[in-house]
């Protein structure tokens, strides 16, 4: 349902006015006269500020708004008139003193809590002078401003991109279809890539990481421009956005760097809560690691032979100190003559271990508490550090 919410105008204050909304007008006592014609609400609720009456439904008393337990009542007054999906168009003309707060607050409540959309946010000018028309300011896009703080929030703390890429990809829509000059192109891609970018961290691909914040950070500039035809306060928010840029990296060569970038990754996740996935990916980065002091040829780093005779050879050396049987391999006396063989076997049985208790969902006869592999699991990252 398309619902209405206004306010009840001082007593003698309306008067026949051309109002002037969305670039069409009406003539109307108030601007919800007008928006009743413009935007045909299903239904019109008036909020009556300072009513001691019992309302009828249409017309809601809000009675005390001068005290914090009133302003509150008038909180849950406002959220009980929406209903489950209903689409809102809300007129703040005469909301007075810190309603129009109330009502930005109560908005932002119904959305999450009962799936309302917010269509149109308005207030009228109302100048003391008499004048032919008067403007309908549309307030918005200003409720857009902390959509895109709570999207941009949930993709730093959260690897979340599903709103921010929402929001680009609304932006651009409603340019074309305005037919707005010149149109915004990179916004669906740059959400694209910010929706590149979470997975492969979520699902610990750090080539595809890397290669996403570098097309990010490549372009973040761009997108600032686009976006600030809707809404130029966004650039400095946007611009946390380009944190990313610590890891962006084209080049898939392993290196030193590369190694780096890596390590600062497995420290990312862990700071977001993925331990499952910063855990593989240390194995695997103690891997390049080796793959590089132990000699061997940093073009062939992804090649299955060689990545399986460098895990045999650590895993060899855990055993020997276990006092264990193993089979040494053709790097296993190099990696001896290591002065921190010792440090590197402990760290990767370390990461051993915890990697195994979590591949069983702790469904073993001594499962390690939430508590226990969380602190393990930042003392790996702090051991990697170590290494470096």
């Amino acid at each position: 349902m398309r619902r209405l919410l206004t306010f009840a105008p001082p007593a003698g204050e309306p008067e026949e006015t051309v109002w002037v909304c969305d670039e069409r007008s009406c003539s109307a006592l108030t601007v919800a006269g007008a928006l009743v014609v413009l935007r045909e609400p299903d239904e019109m609720v008036v909020f009556s500020p300072d009513d001691p009456g019992t309302g009828d439904g249409t017309v809601v008393p809000l009675p005390d708004c001068r005290s914090t337990a009133g302003l509150w009542d008038a909180f849950e007054r406002i959220c009980a008139t929406v209903g489950e999906g209903d689409a809102l168009v809300v007129d703040l003309t005469y909301a007075p003193g810190p309603l129009p707060f109330v009502v930005f607050l109560a908005l932002a409540y119904v959305r999450e809590l009962r799936g309302a959309t917010i269509e149109r946010v308005y207030y009228g000018h109302r100048p003391e002078r008499t004048v032919t028309e008067l403007p309908v300011h549309d307030l918005t896009p200003f409720v857009e401003v902390l959509d895109w703080v709570n999207a941009v929030q949930a993709f730093l703390g959260f690897m979340d991109g599903s709103d921010l890429a929402r929001l680009f990809a609304g932006v651009q829509d409603r340019a074309h279809r305005e037919g707005r000059e010149p149109l915004p192109r990179r916004l669906k891609p740059f959400a694209n890539n910010l929706g590149r970018f979470t997975s492969a961290v979520r699902l610990s691909r750090p080539t595809e990481a890397f290669l996403a914040a570098h097309l990010l950070h490549e372009r973040i500039g761009e997108v600032e421009e686009e976006i600030a035809a809707d809404l130029p306060p966004l650039r400095p928010l946007l611009d946390r956005l380009d944190q990313v840029a610590t890891f962006a990296s084209d080049e898939p060569a392993l290196d030193d760097a590369m190694l780096a970038r890596q390590r600062a990754l497995v420290r990312y996740q862990l700071d977001h809560g993925l331990v499952n996935q910063a855990v593989e990916l240390a194995r695997e980065w103690m891997i390049n690691l080796l793959v590089l002091r132990l000699g061997c040829p940093a073009e062939r780093w992804l090649e299955r032979d060689v990545r399986e005779t460098v895990s045999r050879t650590v895993t060899g050396a855990m055993l020997a100190r276990q006092k264990k049987p193993f089979e040494p391999t053709v790097l296993s006396d190099r990696f001896e003559a290591f002065p921190d063989a010792d440090g590197v076997t402990a760290i990767w049985q370390a990461i051993g271990d915890l990697r195994n208790d979590l591949a069983h969902c702790g469904m073993n006869e001594q499962p390690k508490s939430v508590r226990v592999i969380e602190r393990r699991a930042a003392a790996v990252g702090e051991a990697l550090a170590r290494l470096a």
